[in-house]
């Protein structure tokens, strides 16, 4: 496994998703939305869900949005 100088913590919870890459750069777009660009392999974990390997330096997550029947509302949809 390489070693890289930066982690970013992409969702903390109790199976916390992270990237790790050399240089990591982060805007936080509001809504769940983060905009990230790596410098070279991105390398992100996810607990028991495995690791991947980013294919672009661009990279956007989301946080996924369902349907609340109770409430009516959309929220953060959880692992």
């Amino acid at each position: 496994m390489e070693n890289f100088a930066n982690e970013l913590i992409l969702k903390a919870s109790t199976n916390t998703h992270t990237i790790k890459s050399n240089n990591i750069e982060s805007v936080d777009l509001g809504n769940g939305i983060l905009k990230i660009k790596t410098n070279g392999n991105g390398i992100v974990t996810h607990g028991e869900h495995g690791t991947i390997r980013t294919e672009s330096e661009h990279i956007v997550k989301y946080v996924q949005q369902e349907y609340n029947p109770v409430t009516r509302l959309m929220q953060a949809a959880f692992d």
